[in-house]
């Protein structure tokens, strides 16, 4: 979804998509990973995902009435999952495959114990929970959100009580806190879940830990969004190598997985076009519908930022010259956007 938002203003393939994912949704709540197809492959993980649409399509998009038409399913998809939920109301014994990074040592891309009570897991299900808020709010159902954002503050703290690392200084991936990956920084810092001395300890542990499990091709988007969080598009662009070394190899796709990938053209693996438009330039949201506009640029070493961002009303354009901490150059706005911001305590 951010990745054609970064390309085109036109939100209907983003529609079909959100559509396609509920009219593959069964009783149980549960999205297909395939459809239409005449099997089923399930993945709790995956569904987990469908919410984070939702919240996207508030933010970058503003077709109210069509976003309705889709929050029966969105809840009926969470209260599903609700029914996986053990005494401590977290996401425990998830049905189908626990998929999250092809790591390699994550066993067949799943994360630690991600088939049974899992920090990253429960840190997804913190997401959906928190979308499914933003959803509700921009279709005028408070009630429903609040009671979504109550549940996501329950789950985020019983994850920190049982899987925060008081030596470590990060969030551990299991109970038993043997094992620790950038995905569980990554998911807790962009939840904002922590308190701001945890923060501090987690991001730092994201950047310098030795024996962090690494994300891969598609989980590296929320570690691109937790860099530029944390105002480091620097370490983004260092990251990207990958995909430099894809058009070096002849590539014109990305691949699912580093190496000898099982599919050379997934669409997932195309998230920098997005962070070099939301990151690297800094044009994003500022409030749903894209009714605003934040330009906040980080161009994490480079010297010039020619951008041009699709919005509902047209672009948002960037023409722009770093020296040192001193820029100079030249923001365009669509007519009726309200206000830009140039940086974080810009009025």
């Amino acid at each position: 979804l951010q990745v054609v938002s970064a390309m085109t203003s036109d939100d209907r393939l983003i529609r079909r998509a959100i559509e396609l994912y509920d009219f593959s949704r069964r009783e149980d709540g549960m999205v297909g990973m395939n459809f239409p197809t005449y099997l089923t492959q399930d993945s709790a993980t995956y569904t987990l995902i469908w919410p984070l649409m939702f919240r996207d399509y508030v933010m970058w998009h503003d077709n109210v009435p069509w976003l309705k038409a889709r929050m029966p399913g969105l809840r009926a998809t969470l209260h599903g999952l609700e029914l996986y939920e053990n005494g401590d109301g977290l996401l425990d014994q998830l049905p189908g495959w626990s998929f999250m990074d092809w790591v390699p040592s994550f066993w067949d891309g799943v994360a630690p114990d991600g088939y049974g009570l899992s920090a990253l897991n429960n840190l997804f299900y913190v997401h959906a929970l928190q979308s499914a808020a933003v959803a509700e709010t921009a279709v005028g159902n408070d009630d429903l959100a609040r009671y979504w954002r109550k549940k996501a503050d329950r789950v985020a703290a019983k994850v920190i009580e049982l899987f925060w690392s008081t030596e470590r200084g990060m969030m551990a991936d299991t109970l038993k806190k043997d094992t620790f990956s950038e995905h569980a920084q990554c998911l807790a810092l962009l939840a904002g879940i922590l308190p701001p001395d945890k923060e501090a300890q987690a991001f730092q542990g994201l950047i310098t830990a030795p024996e962090l499990a690494r994300a891969t091709v598609y989980f590296s988007h929320y570690l691109f969004d937790t860099y530029t969080r944390f105002g480091r598009t620097d370490l983004t662009l260092k990251r990207m190598d990958l995909w430099r070394d894809y058009v070096k190899n002849g590539m014109c796709t990305p691949l699912e997985s580093p190496g000898d990938a099982r599919s050379d053209c997934h669409a997932w693996g195309s998230h920098p076009i997005y962070h070099l438009h939301a990151g690297v330039a800094g044009v994003t949201p500022s409030e749903p519908g894209f009714k605003s506009v934040r330009v906040a640029p980080q161009p994490g070493g480079l010297k010039k930022i020619t951008s041009k961002t699709p919005h509902p009303k047209g672009f948002v354009g960037l023409d722009l010259h770093f020296d040192d901490d001193k820029v100079q150059g030249t923001v365009m706005l669509p007519e009726g956007v309200r206000r830009v911001c140039l940086a974080e305590d810009a009025p």
